[in-house]
């Protein structure tokens, strides 16, 4: 036994002598025909500049520095990839048998640069003989089994996107990748665009599945943990789990957008970029996503709840959400195949004066709304979605106080008579304002519209075109001051969505249409103008504002009620001028309507 044990540590020490005299072998006299393999694989040239050589380990590792791979000929750069030092470490046992298995692979000063023609071709395609077919693990799935452990340190990372020519760059402090268990554990370090990205999640393989395991992703310090795990035993993947987050902002992600719309006065709203709907075919999902704080500028959105259901091709995401304490809730769904896109939301008095302000829109409004829209479109742009909207919008604005000036439609005297005795000269009480549009391939015409002050009944009729993107809407303003009754007339908004005029409608003024006792006729309560919502107490459509304007409004024919003196004196001068004010409000109210779709 002693003479078998002596033999034994002899063989130890000559190994461990044979792999330290290894070591220091330069295995550079074999690079040539390292790189004329590489050149043949790929058709690119893969250059060793610095020494090859065999790592002191136990296991064997084979290590290149100062490595070059070439880039595309077509590429922006000479080389796609390079390295200050790339170590292979492989397992013993397996050579005795002709077999190569890759035990840990390191990788350090790494600079990847990943890119794509005008046609969308890849730098990765090298164009070469068909890539052999990796053997199935048993069950069909890929098998983490024979992944190596990985391990990088100071990886760079680009991707050039040829037809759009917009760089996302990468850089990471460590990737690691170990056997954990039955399974694997990924770590990553590092940031995207600047913005600090980590990683953190063990990885299991069952049958044809693969599981995130508590996952944590932070990007920028918003975090969100969970849950995940990939079906891939189907005609196509499937996704399944939960995410929650405390914080997550959205800020970011608008930084640098790009839109094709115009960005001068009276261009485009709605994008005709192609929406990647067909993408909704690609996987099957039932995901619930949950978000204490959802952060996008100066909105903030509390107790978000949002479970996804995808299965083939058709979307189902219906979000709650509350904005200062308000209840929101937004039915979303879509469809890869048909290529629609369906909303229905509610919610009921909700800060829109707030909302406004921090949405960067307007600040000329403090009040709440009932809010409800029910539309349907289908489409490859979004410019297609709204040209062949339908469905109904319903808006109940209750009591607050507006910006006289936007009320300032016939001369500085009526502007002060909106004001009500001790109030700013700013600001108008406003008492409540009533909207519902019925859309029909894209128009929407007006159902009821109508806006009332402490001094002023305006109502209106019109269309809104959401495919040709323009507006036009008729208002019937009435002072309730009877002195003031000869300078009513009626006033046309109209023009493109992004930048409506307003002025004085000239020829239905000089044909009488002035009115003088509320405008165009409502038929019948907020419950009938507004089906999409309710009407009880705790909504603005509940107020007793709003309610009495309804039924005033559905006793009125709709015609002039009485003698109207002094129009054609009235359209001009003074009058003419305090339509401009309107207009530059509403021209203010348009490129808040053109911000809301990135403009």
């Amino acid at each position: 036994m002693r003479t078998i044990g002596r033999l034994l540590i002899l063989l130890v020490i000559v190994l461990g002598a044979a792999l330290v005299a290894v070591s220091f072998v330069d295995l550079g006299r074999f690079g040539p025909q390292i790189e004329a393999a590489a050149q043949k694989a790929t058709g690119r040239s893969l250059k060793i500049e610095g020494p090859l050589h065999i790592g002191i380990s136990l296991v064997p590792e084979l290590v290149a520095e100062k490595v070059r791979f070439a880039n595309a000929s077509w590429g922006t750069r000479p080389d796609m990839v390079t390295a200050d030092r790339l170590g292979l470490k492989i397992a013993v046992l397996p050579l005795l048998k002709g077999k190569v298995a890759l035990k840990q692979v390191t990788l350090k000063g790494a600079d990847i640069y990943i890119e794509t023609d005008r046609s969308g071709k890849g730098n990765w395609e090298f164009g070469t003989a068909a890539p052999a077919q990796a053997a199935p693990a048993e069950g069909g799935g890929m098998a983490l089994a024979g992944v190596p452990d990985v391990s990088i340190t100071d990886l760079k990372v680009a991707y050039r996107d040829g037809k759009t020519q917009k760089v996302t760059q990468a850089n990471f402090k460590r990737v690691d990748i170990a056997a954990k268990g039955a399974g694997l554990h990924a770590t990553v370090e590092g940031d995207v665009n600047g913005s600090t990205v980590a990683f953190d999640s063990d990885v299991l393989q069952s049958a044809n599945e693969i599981s995130l395991k508590n996952a944590a992703l932070t990007v920028s310090g918003t975090s969100a943990k969970g849950d995940l795990t990939v079906g891939l035993g189907g005609p196509k993947p499937s996704i399944v789990g939960a995410l929650s987050s405390p914080k997550l902002d959205l800020t970011p992600l608008a930084a640098g957008g790009s839109s094709k719309g115009g960005k001068g006065k009276g261009g485009p709203v709605f994008s005709r970029d192609p929406l990647p709907l067909d993408q909704l075919n690609a996987a099957n999902a039932d995901v619930t996503i949950s978000v204490a704080s959802l952060t996008f500028g100066k909105i903030e959105l509390t107790d978000v709840k949002l479970p996804i259901k995808l299965n083939n091709g058709a979307l189902d995401a219906p979000v709650s959400m509350a904005y200062l304490g308000t209840p929101i809730r937004v039915g979303l769904t879509a469809n890869g195949g048909s290529r629609s896109v369906g909303l229905d939301a509610k919610t009921a008095s909700l800060n829109i004066g707030k909302l406004f302000t921090d949405l960067d829109v307007t600040n000329l409004l403090q009040a709440r709304a009932d809010i409800a829209a029910k539309l349907k479109g289908q489409g490859r742009s979004l410019h297609d979605i709204a040209s062949s909207l339908s469905g109904e919008t319903n808006l109940a604005v209750g009591e607050g106080t507006i910006n006289s000036k936007m009320f300032a439609i016939v001369s500085n005297d009526l502007a002060k008579a909106i004001i009500p005795t001790g109030q700013s000269g700013e600001t108008a009480k406003l008492v409540c304002a009533l909207s519902a549009f019925e859309f029909r391939g894209g128009v929407g015409t007006s159902k009821a519209l109508a806006v009332e002050t402490d001094s002023l009944v305006t109502t209106g009729s019109g269309t809104i075109n959401l495919g040709s993107e323009q507006i036009d809407l008729l208002l019937k303003p009435k002072p309730k001051n009877a002195s003031l009754a000869s300078l009513a007339f009626p006033i046309r908004v109209s023009g493109p969505l992004s930048a409506p005029s307003a002025g004085i409608d000239k020829e239905g003024a000089a044909l009488g249409l002035a009115t003088a006792a509320g405008g165009v006729a409502l038929t019948g309560g907020v419950g009938v103008l507004l089906p999409l919502m309710s009407t009880g107490n705790e909504g603005a459509a509940g107020s007793g504002g709003c309610a009495r304007l309804a039924a005033s409004a559905a006793q009125e024919s709709g015609g002039v009620t009485g003698a109207v003196k002094g129009v054609g004196s009235a359209v001009g001068g003074a009058a003419e001028g305090a339509a401009k004010g309107v207009g530059g409000a509403v021209e203010s109210i348009g490129k808040g309507i053109g911000g809301l779709f990135g403009k």
